[in-house]
């Protein structure tokens, strides 16, 4: 091969390999270019709404441990409203076994709740509002309980039934309760809330007994009695309190279903140390 023709062809390759190059760096170019393109284009558009997650109402709801409102089934419209009779009658039916949490001595203190006129102030809130201050009102309720190691042995609407091993728990547990709810700054949703209390102790006995039954009932109408804001007890309950809280009025009572006449007594839950 000439001497010519050798230079021809490394000429020749090098004009292959710039073109090979040429082409890469076209390609590469054309892909950053539409890329930008692309980035631009976006920017340009109005920004996407993100779109809010509503809650369920049984959402909503379910943020107290173990209250039975049925929203999901029922719907708004149809949210139980407290009974304590209700939740009595369920224990009274069922018996349910709370030997574990008795006392030494073989008995138990049965604290029931409830807020105050709930249906007339679920009108004139609104469901939606009720649901959220039930939500509130749960959490307080829990809470106090499980500082005072009682046990929630059912819950309907915006009434509860505790058990406690002590009077002096079941005390301390409604003074939390009444405490925070009544302690809550102006404006809150809680602000108009008035929760009733009532506490009595007797017997605690396995289910094909009656007894426990009957106490349940006492301690349901001795919550019955009670007005908002206030914590009342059975003869049963105070005498096992001493000088611990003071007694701001004690009424003798009817108590439905109770033959004969019954000592309540408020305590003074707002001087309790």
């Amino acid at each position: 091969m000439t001497t010519l023709e050798i230079s021809l062809a490394v000429v020749a390759a090098a004009l292959a390999a710039l073109a090979t190059t040429t082409t890469v760096l076209w390609l590469s170019a054309r892909r950053r270019s539409h890329s930008l393109q692309r980035t631009l284009t976006e920017l340009q558009q109005p920004p996407r709404k993100r779109r809010l997650r509503v809650p369920t109402a049984s959402e909503l709801a379910r943020g107290a441990v173990g209250t039975a409102i049925k929203v999901a089934d029922q719907g708004l419209g149809r949210v139980v409203r407290s009974s304590v009779e209700e939740i009595a009658g369920w224990a009274n039916v069922q018996r349910p076994d709370l030997v574990r949490i008795a006392d030494h001595d073989g008995t138990v203190t049965i604290l029931f709740s409830d807020i105050e006129d709930s249906t007339t102030l679920n009108t004139q809130l609104g469901d939606k509002v009720w649901v959220h201050l039930l939500d509130k009102h749960d959490r307080i309720i829990n809470r106090a309980v499980e500082h005072h190691n009682g046990y929630v042995v059912k819950t309907q609407g915006d009434g509860f039934m505790v058990a406690f091993r002590s009077p002096a728990d079941a005390v301390g547990a409604a003074v939390d309760v009444q405490r925070a709810i009544t302690g809550v700054r102006p404006g809150s949703r809680l602000s108009p809330v008035r929760v009733r209390i009532g506490i009595h102790r007797g017997p605690a006995v396995h289910r094909d007994n009656d007894l426990f039954g009957q106490n349940v009932a006492m301690a349901a109408r001795v919550a019955g009695q009670a007005d908002g804001a206030e914590i009342l007890v059975s003869d049963a309950v105070l005498d096992e309190l001493g000088d611990t809280y003071s007694v701001l009025q004690t009424r003798n009572v009817d108590l439905k279903g109770i033959p004969g006449k019954h000592a309540v007594h408020a305590l003074d839950w707002a001087a309790a140390a």
